[in-house]
């Protein structure tokens, strides 16, 4: 552990340099709406039931604010030192960067231990103890071996308010390179194996930065350039690194050099050193707060951070730049407070959870490595999740959906939620996912990919509601309940409320503002539409304002901005709308609606489209951050 490295808290800085980058940025969604004759009028199409707040929070969303050294519990804010830990309970401290930190030390402020993982031994935490860690980048896995018993009962891990806490996968690697012939560097490997599970090079661990940016690997020497590194050598018996640091610097000059080593960040530790995430035999009730974890080398689909069996709660905790999945939410009643996973190598969050809280929660910039976005990458991808609730939850820039509940996910709600410029979905629910409840969300500029670039996207998919959410420029079909194709499991039997769908089929790919397909007439109509606002788009084959299949009086089925046809074929939308840019439409009243977690149900509105005042940074997704910087 090297407190003073420099370049420690340099990778969040880089990661928010805008680059101009492939692909499509919001301004080009603007663009090619004023094209289509779709005004870009801020009510109209980002906020119909009102302004957005003049200033809109778009990276942390902190708690009470506190002075340096004091953290707010319960509205008040208290001294560190007592803060974290439950009553009559110890509090522990790690300071790596004191000259006499050891640990063997008792742990006192005075006679601190050295590394995280000493208070993660088995013991060394009783429930409602904490360990308060001082500033310094700790180069270590933690894997804590004792958790608590309950919510006022935990352990908890905790950076002291105010200060710099990097958890990192990393070793430092300044010296043993050697000039190459090809302008490269070459460095002899120290690490141990890394095996993949797939022969594709996205699939590879090995991990490396200098100054805090991470280089970009390939699979070849010949793909070598500036910012990138090559492993050589097999899989199981590594070799060394070769690198061309930018701008043709040599390793002396190009910063701190830093190598991945470790595959887990933070993982408690049960019986099993092989269980997964979540398994019931693992320690739970664990707290973490105000650490910053990145450059793991773990595999995709493996979590660098997990929050244990049971009662895990996270608050401001980041999760970055890691090579496979930042967090693994796996287990029940979890708590993620104003935690974010970005910029990860595949995706940034994922698991199975049962009665969990991601409030607040973010998702910026994650699958850098290509994954495919079809298969697991982007934001987040949930799978036997159920009661569960994501709220104002902020998915942007991702390569591959933003929210994306694949499989067997029941009864869960999204509410308040900010998407912007992911790719393929916004909102993706798919596979035996039912009773979600999808509100007061708002799904922007979501870019295309191979067949979709839908906001809202259903598949195999049936009994879920989408109500008061605001639907607009993206690429593809702005809510699309899509007949699976190869009939995995049942769609059908959504509920489709006051929600402003305006201003999508924003590119040159077919697609629609809503679109609704079934196995007959009498299937599409197990839907129910009501009180919606869409956007006129005319009756273009491939990009007309409703899309109905099948329709059999219509010789390719109903493609049409025909209101009035779209009602008869749908059954319902008595009072739906054909809106212009800034119009403002009273919402109507809506039956039942037998979806979402419980005590999480339909929050009305008097306005159709989301409740701004209910949705992240407002639901302001003009004004978000630009695309971040990803290696190259």
């Amino acid at each position: 552990m090297t407190p003073s490295d420099p370049g420690a808290s340099a990778a969040l800085a880089a990661a928010w340099m805008a680059l101009a980058v492939s692909g499509l940025v919001l301004a080009a969604s603007w663009l090619t709406l004023a094209v289509a004759g779709c005004a870009s009028d801020a009510g109209g199409l980002s906020h119909p039931g009102g302004a957005a707040p003049a200033t809109a929070s778009w990276d942390d969303v902190g708690p009470a604010p506190c002075p340096p050294g004091a953290w707010s519990v319960d509205g008040v804010c208290t001294p560190a030192e007592t803060a974290f830990a439950a009553p009559g309970r110890t509090t522990y401290v790690v300071d790596g960067s004191d000259p006499s930190a050891s640990d063997g030390n008792p742990g006192t402020s005075d006679q601190p231990w050295r590394t995280i993982s000493r208070a993660a031994r088995a013991g060394a935490l009783r429930p409602g103890d904490a360990v308060l860690i001082r500033a310094g980048v700790y180069r270590e896995a933690v894997r804590p071996a004792s958790g608590g018993t309950g919510p006022d009962a935990r352990v908890t891990f905790a950076a002291l308010p105010g200060e710099t806490v990097v958890v990192t996968g990393a070793d430092r690697a300044d010296d043993g390179w050697t000039r190459q012939p090809n302008g490269g560097w070459r460095r002899p490997w120290t690490g141990g194996q890394m095996l993949p599970y797939s022969d594709d090079p996205t699939f590879r661990l090995e991990l490396m930065a200098a100054d805090g940016r991470v280089l970009r690997p390939v699979g070849r020497r010949a793909e070598l350039a500036s910012g990138r590194f090559w492993r050589e050598g097999p899989d199981a018996a590594p070799v060394a690194l070769v690198a061309r640091f930018e701008d043709g610097r040599p390793p002396s000059q190009a910063g701190l050099v830093e190598v991945g080593t470790r595959r887990v960040l933070f993982a408690p530790l049960g019986p099993d050193p092989y269980a997964g995430c979540g398994d019931p035999a693992t320690p739970g009730w664990i707290r973490v707060v105000g650490i910053t974890f990145r450059h793991a080398t773990n595999r995709a689909q493996e979590g660098a951070v997990c929050a244990g069996s049971e009662g895990g709660l996270f608050e401001d905790v980041r999760v970055e730049w890691t090579n496979g999945l930042g967090i693994d939410a796996s287990g029940r009643e979890h708590t993620f407070l104003r935690t974010r996973a970005d910029l990860n190598g595949q995706m940034g969050w994922g698991g199975s959870c049962q009665r969990c809280l991601f409030d607040e929660t973010a998702a910026v910039g994650n699958n850098w490595k290509g994954h495919d976005p079809g298969w697991e990458a982007g934001g987040g991808k949930w799978t036997e999740t159920s009661d569960s609730v994501f709220r104002r939850h902020y998915a942007a820039h991702n390569d591959g959906p933003g929210l994306w509940l694949d499989g067997d996910n029941h009864r869960n709600t999204i509410e308040g939620g900010l998407l912007v410029g992911n790719r393929g979905a916004g909102v993706m629910l798919e596979l035996n996912t039912t009773g979600t409840l999808v509100q007061h969300t708002v799904v922007a500029g979501t870019r295309w990919v191979e067949w979709t670039g839908s906001g809202v996207l259903s598949q195999a998919a049936s009994g879920n509601a989408f109500v008061h959410n605001t639907v607009v420029a993206n690429e593809g079909t702005g809510l699309w309940l899509r007949l699976d194709p190869e009939r995995r499991a049942p769609d059908g039997g959504n509920v489709v409320a006051n929600s402003w769908i305006v201003g999508n089929a924003a590119s040159d790919h077919e697609a629609r503002e809503v679109a609704v397909e079934g196995l007959s007439p009498a299937h599409v109509r197990t839907n129910t539409f009501e009180g919606n606002a869409y956007g006129r788009r005319g009756r273009d084959l491939f990009r007309s304002t409703f899309f109905v299949h099948p329709a059999p009086e219509w010789p390719a089925d109903f493609r049409s901005d025909d209101l009035a046809g779209w009602r008869r074929l749908v059954g319902g939308d008595r009072t739906a709308r054909l809106v212009g840019p800034g119009e403002r439409v009273a919402a109507s009243a809506v039956g039942p609606v037998e979806a979402g977690a419980a005590g999480a149900g339909v929050v009305p509105f008097d306005r159709v489209g989301a409740d701004p005042s209910r949705v992240r940074a407002g639901g302001d997704w003009r004004h978000a951050p630009p695309t971040p910087w990803w290696p190259r």
